[in-house]
């Protein structure tokens, strides 16, 4: 009997090996993540392991967090959510508030840049063309570790919005009070969009 179990328990372990894992086709990640340096304007892409949205007093340390999406076109008709989940390795300390704006022309480009690609650092006039920043005002989040955010205010029917199906749509994270910290995972953790 006890070989017939462990037989059984391990052709079952071969069947699931064998089948690839599935994502979830409704859940999108980041296109592109950039932190923005509100006093001078400045922006890095893809800034893992670092403050997104910081505000402590200090104007050169202060700034904001945007993200792009790429909205692929089989969303047509569909209801997009704007979803935002910390893990208990993502920072959320102070106030643990964000205001949530659109972003206008979210473009998503890539700038090539010489050295380290995690050392690319945009000029105010470039990240211009890359994501132009701070639309709508659509709501805000408190993010608590770990979980989902809480909206405490939301507008235009956020978190939900009509999928922009074959567009790319962006948004920035301001930190509201006097001092607050977040940080995510980028591409783990942190803002998605569900096509609902």
């Amino acid at each position: 009997m006890r070989i017939q179990l462990f037989g059984l328990a391990l052709a079952s372990l071969s069947t699931a090996l064998a089948t690839p894992l599935t994502t979830r086709a409704d859940l999108l990640y980041p296109y592109a993540t950039y932190r923005y340096w509100v006093n001078t304007g400045n922006f890095k892409e893809d800034p893992q392991d670092q403050l997104l949205v910081n505000k402590n007093g200090n104007l050169a340390d202060e700034t904001t967090g945007i993200v792009t999406f790429n909205i692929p076109s089989s969303a047509s008709g569909h209801k997009c959510k704007l979803l935002f989940d910390l893990w208990a390795r993502d920072v959320s300390t102070g106030s643990q508030s964000a205001d949530v704006f659109t972003a206008t022309k979210p473009t998503g480009a890539s700038i090539s840049a010489e050295g380290d690609a995690a050392l690319k650092v945009l000029s105010k006039e470039t990240a211009e063309v890359v994501v132009q920043s701070r639309d709508r005002h659509v709501g805000r989040i408190k993010a608590v570790i770990p979980g989902s955010a809480e909206w405490t205010m939301a507008y235009e029917g956020y978190p939900e919005f009509d999928c922009p199906a074959g567009q790319m749509v962006g948004f920035e994270f301001v930190g509201v009070g006097d001092a607050v910290a977040i940080r995510w995972d980028i591409g783990v953790t942190g803002p998605r969009v569900q096509v609902v």
